[in-house]
């Protein structure tokens, strides 16, 4: 029998699970139809083909220290990527959702990686820092 706890740790790990069921499927469809491109649009700026389905982290992969969550989330990484993947959305805001893609990166180990993050201050004075510090993380992946 489920007491509070254990049912509110179970529905946090739901989507995560169905995101992880549907990229195992997602990932063996891709494998089995490999003549089947991703849908892509360009970037305006430079033409470059963007798939035009991303992986946002918002809730998801806002996992804290759960080491199977994090796993699993990672699971989800590779899946996305495997399948044709590239875009990964972000923000400070999302709790440990960066360091669990982190994770997730480490393993996957994607070719190509286009990362959107937002930039969150509540002022003008602090918007070039933080800015400037995505900047110098980004170089480092």
């Amino acid at each position: 029998m489920l007491n509070n706890r254990n049912r509110r740790h179970l529905l946090q790990r739901l989507p995560a699970l169905a995101a992880l069921a549907w990229a195992g499927g997602c990932a063996r469809t891709a494998s089995a139809q490999s003549s089947a491109s991703v849908l892509a649009k360009p970037i305006p700026s430079s033409g470059e083909p963007m798939p035009v389905v991303g992986l946002g982290t918002w809730i998801t992969f806002n996992v804290g220290n759960d080491r199977v969550a994090q796993d699993a989330s990672a699971e989800v990484i590779q899946a996305f990527f495997a399948g044709g993947g590239r875009m990964v959305d972000s923000s400070p805001m999302y709790g440990s959702s960066q360091a669990t893609v982190g994770h997730g990166l480490a393993r996957a180990k994607p070719a190509a990686l286009f990362s959107a993050e937002k930039v969150w201050t509540s002022s003008e004075f602090a918007r070039a820092p933080q800015a400037a510090r995505l900047g110098r993380e980004r170089t480092r992946l």
